[in-house]
């Protein structure tokens, strides 16, 4: 494991496909429809944005920006905001780069677009199933990907990284149950394939790492950083 505040630089990533992890993306095949379903009643019962639901489905509202593109997912308030920081960091050591913001929810969405700073797209993030992700990255198809704290979606990820995009894990943190949940036979498979894909991943603590590292983590992909909501990080995408 690395350790330090200094600058970090993300390279590319690799990894096979297990036979859970084609099971896993069989079921979401399978269950595609009635995940679609369950979006449009909430749409109708107003817990989905009225005008942008459908970039649920990977179904984008504005055209991709030309040139290299790095992608921020954070699902909720509190994620997308210990972002801000490090989107700023990259802003300013890389001003050629477009950045888009990605959410899950209609708080964080309605906050993070009047938070972000100038020119950074934000969008919902597409639904963890193959429809969906595979149209959001036949769009974007961004050249990195940095997922904040506990955002592991295997088809997400892995559409990602199978697209060649380079992928990084900040504020990284995994509960208890989540750990218990990830360990299991079934599951192991799909955690192992995923974090095999990651090129660097920040913990939160050196608990957090060690479960990282025991649910499949390569140890050189970890480096120290501390709490992003708690300070600058200085980030550099290469």
């Amino acid at each position: 494991m690395g350790e330090g505040m200094g600058e970090i630089t993300i390279a590319g990533g690799n990894g096979g496909k297990s036979a859970s992890v084609l099971l896993y993306r069989a079921i979401a095949w399978a269950a595609a429809p009635l995940v679609a379903w369950h979006i449009r009643r909430r749409r109708n019962r107003g817990l989905e944005h009225p005008l942008r639901w459908e970039e649920r489905f990977g179904r984008p509202s504005i055209k991709r920006p030309n040139g290299p593109l790095l992608w921020f997912h954070a699902v909720s308030l509190g994620e997308g905001m210990a972002a801000i920081p490090v989107i700023e960091q990259c802003i300013q050591a890389r001003p050629y780069l477009r950045i888009l913001m990605t959410t899950s929810t209609v708080t964080a969405f309605s906050v993070l677009q009047n938070k972000l700073p100038k020119g950074v797209i934000c969008q919902f993030a597409p639904i963890d199933i193959p429809p969906a992700v595979d149209a959001f990255m036949r769009h974007w198809h961004p050249d990195a990907a940095i997922f904040m704290e506990s955002e592991l979606w295997p088809n997400l990820l892995l559409a990602a990284s199978c697209s060649g995009v380079i992928l990084a894990l900040l504020n990284a943190r995994m509960s208890a149950k989540s750990f218990r949940r990830w360990s299991s036979a079934p599951a192991r498979p799909v955690i192992a394939a995923m974090l095999s894909r990651l090129s660097l991943i920040v913990p939160l603590n050196t608990h957090e790492a060690v479960h990282f590292q025991l649910l499949g983590a390569p140890p050189f992909v970890i480096n120290f950083a501390g709490n992003l909501k708690y300070g600058k990080f200085k980030f550099i995408f290469s």
